[in-house]
């Protein structure tokens, strides 16, 4: 069965452990400024390479900016890909990011 076409495998808190490259997102000057605050969740898609396949805000943090930051944070992740059935396989999980100013 082609790759795109097998279930992926559902991780949960998981992408700490198997992805390595994983900078935090950066806090968007003007929001810092605006003192806007949240928690952004991102579904996550690992490609079997190691890639993030897809990425998309499951729940905003109420501002697009810190949306955006948190999608162009985890678009550069590199992970190593879990394994099904002796083979790599695509991933699926939720990565919360809380933006908080201190």
């Amino acid at each position: 069965m082609p790759l795109a076409q097998r279930p992926a495998l559902a991780l949960g808190s998981e992408l700490s452990v198997v992805c390595h490259h994983r900078p935090a997102p950066a806090y968007p000057p003007l929001s810092r400024r605006l003192e806007e605050t949240g928690e952004v969740l991102v579904r996550v898609e690992l490609a079997d390479d190691g890639g993030v396949a897809a990425a998309r805000i499951e729940r905003s943090s109420g501002h697009q900016r810190l949306d955006d930051a948190a999608l162009a944070a985890v678009r550069g992740w590199r992970c190593s890909v879990p394994a099904a059935v002796g083979r790599a396989a695509r991933a699926v999980a939720l990565q919360p990011f809380r933006f908080v100013l201190q």
